[in-house]
């Protein structure tokens, strides 16, 4: 079922946290997303940190192009919900010029 992959590896995957396995999984979407982005053209930065007057705001990605930044990236994989306190800082970003978009990563997790 697991092909060649070590046991030991297997057992390692085992007792990793469902929380972190799915922040591994949404890192790598998010990386993954970032590399399509530049390779056509774009600049992009992770992890990007946004004041909002309900509190701090990280988007997983920011994309500029020709020095010019059109907005944020919220990646998400399977399941992963977009919570009601993302959902209000991402609008009032909009509301500042500064759209978000929320990009699902098609497929079962």
């Amino acid at each position: 079922m697991y092909g060649r992959i070590a046991p030991r590896i297997l057992a390692n995957l085992e007792h990793v946290p469902l929380v972190q396995a799915n922040r591994t999984a949404g890192n790598l979407f998010r990386d993954e997303l970032a590399t399509a982005l530049r390779a056509e053209g774009r600049t992009v930065y992770t992890e990007v940190y946004k004041k909002t007057p309900f509190g701090a705001r990280y988007m997983d990605l920011e994309v500029w192009h020709k020095g010019v930044n059109l907005g944020g990236i919220e990646a998400k994989v399977g399941g992963s919900r977009y919570l009601p306190l993302q959902k209000l800082k991402d609008a009032w970003l909009g509301t500042q010029g500064y759209p978000v978009q929320l990009i699902r990563k098609p497929g079962n997790w």
